[in-house]
């Protein structure tokens, strides 16, 4: 089958596209690709700035799998949905649509957001350190130093380390908000990787360090991938704990430094300040 219909390329929310590739509809998001084949949509429907494209059942099924695009222009989703429609291949019988479809996941936004937002910071951190020593070194506190370089040195990779930690339990914290909560099945021969179907009918897989044949895990409805598996209360609790304890020598250490430089402008560290000159 080819197709005739000119379906027009649909764009929506966060960087959202969908368009015509082959016989299949692409959805492609900034983060992954889902590959729809136009024999796996049952009919494709626009509500107001949200386009559904649901997929086709077979008799058995009782879930009815959908993909859907927020944030869409009213009337481009109209004419989307009318050129799809009219592009699908006619069936004689209805089969799982599921079956067909396929994603790629490219990478995990919120934690590459995450590891993007702590290079920042340790590389301002370390800017703002050479900064405090070189103020101090020119107005005359060579001593201080002494100080302040081995506090930065422990203050930056520690407080980093302690932010990089917190993004687990931060992670848990906002699905377990907003997310919806799934079973994920435990993959046979793969130690620690759990599978789940998205509303999509795309299968996906989640990381936990349980041992049991199935976990709870709870998903973004905007973004399926983006899951994280629900522990106990004990445990959320330990994770936290130790995050939070490797944060805190973190910033003391950062404390450590800027009492340093306080004190050297103060006048608290021994001996007179060195202005080039010696006294006799």
């Amino acid at each position: 089958m080819s197709i005739t219909a000119p379906i027009p390329v649909l764009h929506g929310g966060k960087d959202t596209v969908v368009r015509t590739e082959g016989e299949a509809l692409l959805v492609r998001r900034p983060h992954e690709e889902t590959h729809i084949p136009l024999k796996a949509v049952g009919r494709v429907v626009a509500e107001g700035r949200t386009v559904t494209i649901e997929l086709t059942t077979a008799p058995a099924t009782v879930t009815r799998h959908v993909h859907r695009i927020w944030d869409v222009d009213e009337a481009a989703a109209a004419s989307f949905a009318e050129a799809v429609n009219a592009a699908l291949p006619e069936r004689t019988e209805e089969a799982d649509g599921a079956d067909l479809v396929s994603g790629e996941r490219l990478y995990q936004p919120s934690y590459r957001n995450w590891i993007r937002g702590l290079k920042r910071g340790a590389l301002l951190g370390t800017l703002a350190a050479v900064a405090l020593c070189v103020l101090v070194g020119v107005t005359g506190h060579p001593v201080a130093m002494t100080a302040i370089i081995p506090s930065a040195f422990f203050a930056i990779p520690i407080t980093a380390l302690g932010a990089f930690l917190l993004f687990e339990p931060h992670e848990e914290r906002h699905l377990r908000k907003h997310g919806v909560r799934t079973s994920a099945i435990r993959l046979r021969g793969e130690h620690g990787r759990y599978a789940y179907t998205d509303p999509g009918g795309v299968i996906r897989t989640v990381r936990s360090s349980e041992q049991s044949w199935n976990i709870e895990a709870a998903y973004d409805p905007r973004d399926p991938g983006r899951v994280a598996p629900l522990r106990s209360r004990a445990r959320r609790i330990r994770t936290a704990a130790v995050a939070l304890s490797v944060l805190g020598v973190g910033l003391l250490f950062t404390a450590g430094a800027v009492g340093s430089v306080v004190a050297a402008f103060l006048g608290f560290f021994e001996g007179p300040a060195w202005n080039g000159t010696t006294s006799p």
